[in-house]
């Protein structure tokens, strides 16, 4: 029965300045975590339950990076052939070691449940600015559970027999699983923790299983010069635009920066545990992912079948160490995304209810409700709502996927671009993590990759992707303005004076 949360919720009263972790770590960690939640205007709502390692596992857990490359490197094959695997390996690094590092850091001053629509709204005291980062992420997750639901359901269906001969035949499979994950966040953080391990558990299997058996098992491999092959795809030498296009891929497989960020509020001593489970996340599944990568390369026996195949992974597992491995490594590739799909929703479900928490969204008083069990109950079930209607769209799974990837760009770009101006202006609070003197070096090259990555997703399917994020923003807005006037970034605004 969902119970309503005591009022009010935000601060009245002026807090002290931003506390200085460093130097004053007074009481336990949960002691410090709520006294923190307090100076930044609210109470303590959520069950605080999670340690690094859970905490690190919803990071790494999103991002699936083993499975997820076995279901994406196909992105890369299209634009730029085995070469891509040069792409993976300087986008990755871009993604992983500006942007990741960035959100981590802000993290770090903000650990709250939101993520970037409340790093974005302290920093700026633009509330409709932090509302359409909010909504842009709230997007992305939901579309990214539709997507993995989505991608993942042909192999499950395959398990019991039964082939698709169309989107339509996808649909009920993919409802299935969104219900299903839908259920375990309904049962609780505690419950959505164990699956997040065994997620974690399953993924771990996949690299080292992957990594072992191509490295342990004999067979015919291509030589290092192979990684350079571009598959026909550089046409006339041309290789700099398809090695451009083909920076899409890391896009795809390492994102959701701000994962652990929202789930901060459920993290013990979140300031420091959720950055360093973010950073790690992010660090280890780029490295895990450039080995993977290069790998499945080298394994290629027919390039021409591989660039035909819309499995290529499978293909080229099968063809190099056998179909029963492949097919192993499927199942389990499989569990871990299901896993994924789990934490994607919970996540998204945390932006919801931050943003209900401050009265910025419609029924606002409804969706802030949470359970006996300290769930947001109703952001669960508006989230997958939305997760069902994008669900009607399966037939567009490239297309969601572009819209996902595009709207974490554009999200992480405005903030590392606010939070380069909050530390210049000396405006975040203390914070235990940060780099020092390169934290501005690493904002700056962070605002340039993120435009760099919004560019190309664009401008490689402007119709759909950039009209389509357009309409996003579009729809934001609209949502923004039925927000009764008298809320419509009141509390952001009270709660900037704040700090």
């Amino acid at each position: 029965m969902a119970t309503k949360p005591e009022e009010p919720t935000v601060s009245t009263q002026p807090p002290a300045p931003g506390p200085d972790f460093e130097s004053a770590p007074t009481g336990t960690p949960a002691d410090s975590d709520a006294a923190y939640l307090e100076k930044l205007g609210y109470k303590q709502e959520l069950n605080r339950t999670l340690g690094l390692f859970s905490a690190f596992g919803v990071q790494f857990t999103s991002i699936a990076i083993a499975s997820g490359i076995f279901t994406t490197l196909i992105v890369g094959f299209g634009f730029f052939g085995p070469a891509s695997f040069w792409s993976f390996l300087v986008g990755g690094g871009l993604q992983v070691f500006t942007v990741g590092l960035a959100v981590a850091q802000l993290v770090s001053a903000y650990p709250l449940a939101g993520g970037v629509y409340q790093i974005t709204g302290r920093i700026t005291g633009k509330p409709w600015l932090a509302w359409q980062t909010g909504w842009w992420l709230l997007i992305a997750h939901t579309v990214a559970v539709t997507t993995v639901a989505v991608s993942i359901s042909p192999f499950i269906a395959g398990w019991f027999g039964v082939t698709f001969d169309g989107p339509a035949d996808t649909l009920p499979w993919a409802l299935g699983l969104i219900v299903l994950g839908t259920i375990i966040n309904i049962a609780g953080v505690k419950v959505a923790a164990v699956l997040n391990n065994i997620g974690v558990v399953a993924e771990v299997l996949c690299v080292v299983a992957l990594v072992g058996v191509l490295l342990v098992v004999k067979h015919p491999t291509q030589p290092l010069s192979f990684l350079s092959d571009s598959a026909g795809t550089a046409s006339g030498g041309n290789w700099f635009v398809p090695f451009l296009f083909a920076m899409i891929l890391p896009a795809y497989a390492i994102s959701s920066f701000d994962a652990t960020g929202n789930a901060s509020e459920e993290t013990k001593d979140a300031a420091r545990k959720a950055p360093m489970a973010s950073v790690m996340a992010n660090v280890s599944s780029y490295v895990v992912g450039v080995f993977m990568v290069a790998l499945i390369m080298l394994a290629i026996q027919d390039l021409p079948a591989v660039m035909d195949s819309d499995t290529p992974v499978k293909l080229i597992l099968d063809t190099a160490v056998g179909s029963a491995f492949a097919n192993i490594f499927e199942a389990v590739a499989i569990i871990a995304l299901f896993a994924a799909l789990v934490m994607l929703q919970l996540t998204g479900i945390r932006v919801l209810w931050s943003q209900a928490r401050d009265g910025q969204v419609p029924a606002a008083h409804w969706l802030r409700k949470v359970s006996a069990q300290r769930i947001p109950i109703n952001a669960t079930l508006t989230i997958f709502a939305l997760s069902v209607i994008f669900a009607l769209w399966s037939s567009l799974l490239s297309v969601l996927a572009a819209m996902t990837a595009l709207a974490w760009g554009l999200a992480y770009g405005v903030v590392v671009t606010v939070g380069l101006w909050g530390l210049l202006q000396r405006k975040l609070p203390k914070h235990p993590w940060h780099y020092g003197f390169l934290s501005p070096l690493i904002f700056v090259l962070a605002i340039v990759w993120s435009v760099v990555l919004c560019a190309l997703l664009i401008y490689s399917d402007p119709t759909h992707v950039g009209i389509g994020m357009l309409l996003v923003i579009l729809s934001g807005a609209v949502v923004y303005m039925t927000i009764p006037k008298s809320r419509r970034g009141k509390s952001i605004d009270t709660l900037q004076g704040h700090l």
